[in-house]
């Protein structure tokens, strides 16, 4: 009878509790088909109330649709789920009561309902952050976090530790793949075909030694790159090698080699097979630096001129197989073509003129100290184009206005060296260094600015850069040819690019008197242009793999001519092959694919001799052009209104299109006098300030203090570049300074530099003579990342130039900035009030960026 009541029991509340829950569905159901049908799938606006913090709204999410998580009846249904497991605990407990099973079970249930729960919520959030974490690691952890500290910064070059300690455990199995993959049998053929004197060349001992190369950092490229993996690969080695090489019995060593590269690599293209990639691509981006010491009876020429001379060759070497535009392919899968991977693909040109420096250093020593210098401009881009500009001698205000042209392949990364030297017999002294990024001109086609030089205490560098796109639109070649008929100058300006690539050449001919085999190699010419590929040993078809980039003024006219050369024998010509260049301009494309030609003998006709060519011609055109270009970046627009300066990424041209002159080199005009650009000159640009102030991206605010300030005030810009990483001060002029002269009135300067970091790197103007309202026009920078810079106080100190025995006042005001609100998106171009001299830490202020219209007053100054 008990066992009937209990199960008529249960059956009727599983009754009641069935019905119940069916019920309340198709009431639910019924009131939704009521509800009107809206369209519209964005989420309600969130109201925020005052005491709604950011992390409570971003939590807030009301979508309007009907159907999915999140939406009405989503969350109905979710809460119903809810609702019937408490239901269900509450009838499993209101059963043990029944029963009259003791209290302890229906705490055990109680825990284990609890506990089972907090494991499924801990189990949701750790997939949840995992997956976010998967998605974006930078947004989700700063989605974490509402203010991130300062040292917490995501920079594009990552350290790889665990690839070093890789290296290190596999470099003893490593070191006898390459002695014999690498140096065995690609070094000594090569090195023994560069000359017949090298002709019996051999290593006797090669021992890499035990300390493996090391990897400094890698970047990977990750957007706007298709079908390819591409990374850039730090490599630096300075090891314990030691390699002896014996020539015609006399033993030649070297040790302590050191080596400092950048490789990039490019995985490509993607398979769906393993190993899910193609072919391996490898170069150096630019000539790498190698250096080593000569033992035994090298030490015989370790002297400065012939020990330069080897390594220059020791780098064409490299360079002619490894440096941009010349690649190495190594292919991952035999039935996948990888041809194309060696052919090169530029995006453009960019035409650099050097103009003019400003207060060099001075590097020369007289016997009255100090004198002057010999300077000239080393200017280099990505590869192994390098050129140099003449030398002026005895001055620091040197004008060159001089013309280069590059050849630009990955304007993304690319950027333009600028290297000062002092001429010397010896050593030359450097001097300054500048850069200047690609990606910030080729959406400009022309830039006119100072550049401030690095690693020393002043001197600045005026350059223009111009860039063109690259097209196979012929009507671009009447272009260009009225943009280069508006420039001056003695030689002539490209108006076309070349771009050559030698597979290999078939049957050459042996040598008549020997029958041997040659030591050929291509001597490529093009308008006086001269380009060399590396010689092979004792081949009748030597695979060459080269790829030439040649830029030509008339390509019209002009015919490009390739000798086959035997180094064995002097050097001589042994076949050649001309092809006019109007005959590819003819051809709708303009390229004409791997072929093979036959070539000619200078003495006597050639039997199945043939070379094989890939050939490309582009007109220059003035911009960036959509056709040639390659994973673009989406182009970043500049403030426009930013101050005339050293911060080059900003100062462009307003109107490209008129023309730009450049005088012969006894001329005394620059080369931008005919551009409308900003003043070049570093005395005018506070006037171009002035001028810029008009623009609303400038934000110029005054001190509310300066009306009572006792000690002067001084004007300063400050701004941030990202894309150069450094911070940008400029120093326009002081007012109302405190006279601490007795009879005259004070010679002040300005020492600036940053607490805590950088407090070592000081900078300091030039004095101005008999001065309250001095105007100096002086910019300074320092790098570093923004985080680094946002831990900063730019300090200023403000002095009298007194002399050395002179019972004057040295200090005339102070001023601390603290930098943790820099905005690298503004310029910040302020009147601030001075402290009392010494004093100034206790009253740190603020970078002021305020409205433009509510200072207006302040740009009479």
């Amino acid at each position: 009878m008990a066992g009937y009541n209990i199960q008529s029991l249960y059956a009727t509340v599983s009754s009641v509790v069935s019905n119940t829950t069916e019920a309340i569905i198709t009431n639910i159901r019924d009131s939704l088909n009521n509800l009107p049908v809206n369209t519209n799938t964005e989420a309600l606006p969130v109201t925020p109330s005052p005491s709604m913090d950011a992390r409570d709204l971003r939590k807030v999410q009301i979508p309007q649709t009907k159907v999915g998580l999140g939406s009405m009846e989503g969350d109905l249904i979710t809460m119903m789920k809810k609702y019937l497991e408490v239901v269900g605990l509450v009838f499993f407990v209101w059963l043990l009561g029944y029963f009259h099973f003791s209290v302890s079970w229906i705490l055990l249930a109680v825990f284990i309902y609890l506990f089972r729960q907090r494991q499924r919520a801990q189990f949701k959030l750790r997939h949840h952050m995992l997956s976010e974490i998967n998605k974006n690691e930078e947004q989700y952890i700063k989605a974490r976090l509402d203010e991130l500290p300062s040292w917490v910064f995501f920079p594009d070059v990552e350290r790889a530790e665990w690839v070093n300690r890789i290296i290190k455990q596999a470099w003893p199995y490593a070191n006898k793949y390459i002695d014999q993959a690498i140096f065995r049998d690609i070094m000594i053929p090569l090195i023994r075909g560069t000359s017949p004197a090298l002709s019996d060349f051999a290593f006797e001992r090669l021992d890499l030694g035990e300390t493996p190369p090391r990897i400094g950092g890698i970047k990977v490229y990750t957007e706007n790159v298709r079908d390819q993996i591409m990374m850039d690969v730090e490599v630096f080695y300075a090891g314990d090698a030691h390699v002896k090489a014996k020539i015609k019995g006399i033993v030649c060593g070297i040790k302590d080699i050191q080596f400092v590269g950048d490789v990039r690599i490019i995985l490509s293209p993607l398979i769906n097979t393993i190993p899910l990639f193609g072919a391996l691509t490898y170069f150096f981006l630019k000539k790498p630096s190698i250096h080593f010491k000569l033992t035994d009876a090298g030490t015989l020429v370790d002297i400065p001129g012939l020990n330069d001379l080897m390594l220059v060759q020791i780098n064409d070497i490299v360079a002619s197989l490894m440096v941009l535009p010349n690649r190495q392919v190594f292919p991952l899968v035999n039935d996948i073509s990888i041809g194309h991977l060696r052919w090169s693909n530029p995006q453009g040109v960019v035409r650099v003129f050097i103009i003019k420096a400003h207060d060099l250093i001075k590097a020369d020593i007289n016997l009255l100290g100090k004198g002057k210098s010999d300077p000239f401009v080393r200017v280099k881009a990505q590869g192994s184009a390098e050129y140099k500009t003449r030398t002026i001698n005895n001055t620091t205000e040197p004008a060159w206005n001089e013309v280069f042209e590059f050849v630009v392949e990955h304007y993304e990364t690319d950027f333009i060296q600028f290297e000062v030297f002092d001429e010397d017999p010896g050593a030359d002294d450097f001097i300054g260094r500048a850069q200047f990024p690609l990606d910030a001109l080729v959406d400009k086609e022309a830039v006119d600015t100072w550049l401030t030089l690095k690693d020393v205490k002043k001197g600045s560098l005026n350059v223009c850069l111009q860039y063109f796109g690259l097209t196979t639109q012929k009507t671009s070649l009447a272009i260009m040819e009225k943009t280069n008929s508006q420039m001056m100058r003695r030689e002539k300006l490209s108006k076309a690019l070349l771009v050559c690539y030698i597979d290999r050449c078939l049957n050459l001919p042996r040598s008549k008197k020997t029958r041997r085999e040659p030591n050929p190699f291509c001597r490529i010419k093009l308008e006086g242009n001269e380009v060399k590929t590396a010689a092979f040993e004792s081949q009748t078809n030597p695979k060459f793999e080269h790829v030439s980039q040649l830029l030509c003024g008339s390509p019209l006219h002009e015919k490009l001519r390739i000798d086959v050369c035997d180094s064995r024998s002097n050097n001589d010509v042994i076949a050649y092959f001309e092809i006019p260049l109007k005959k590819i301009y003819d051809i709708e494309t303009m390229t004409i694919d791997t072929q093979s030609f036959p070539l000619k003998s200078l003495s006597e006709p050639l039997d199945q001799a043939f070379i094989l060519l890939r050939l490309s011609l582009f007109i220059l055109s003035p911009g960036r052009s959509n056709e040639t270009r390659i994973n673009p970046l989406p182009p970043q627009s500049p403030s426009s209104g930013s101050i005339h300066s050293t911060d080059s990424l900003l100062s462009s041209t307003t109107d490209v299109k008129s023309s730009i002159v450049l005088e012969d080199n006894k001329g005394t005009k620059s080369v931008a006098s005919a551009l409308p650009l900003h003043p070049s000159s570093p005395s005018l640009r506070s006037k171009s300030e002035h001028r810029s102030t008009t623009d609303k991206s400038i934000i110029i605010s005054d001190d509310p203090d300066l009306q009572t300030t006792k000690y002067g005030r001084i004007k300063l810009g400050i701004r941030y570049t990202v894309q150069r990483k450094s911070l940008s001060v400029t120093v326009y002029s002081c007012k109302d300074l405190i006279n601490v002269h007795e009879q005259n009135l004070p010679d002040p300067y300005i020492r600036l530099y940053l607490l805590p970091d950088f407090k070592k790197d000081k900078k300091k103007t030039k004095s101005i003579h008999d001065q309250i309202h001095p105007n100096y026009d002086e910019l300074f920078e320092w790098g570093g990342s923004l985080a680094d810079i946002r831990r900063q106080r730019l300090s200023l100190s403000i002095k009298n130039n007194s002399p050395l025995f002179a019972q004057e006042e040295t200090y005339m005001g102070d001023l601390q900035i603290d930098l943790s609100n820099i905005d690298p998106e503004k310029t910040s171009v302020a009147w601030y009030a001075l402290q009392e001299p010494n004093t100034s830490g206790g009253g740190i202020i603020k970078i002021k960026y305020d409205t433009l219209e509510s200072n207006e007053h302040s740009t009479q100054f």
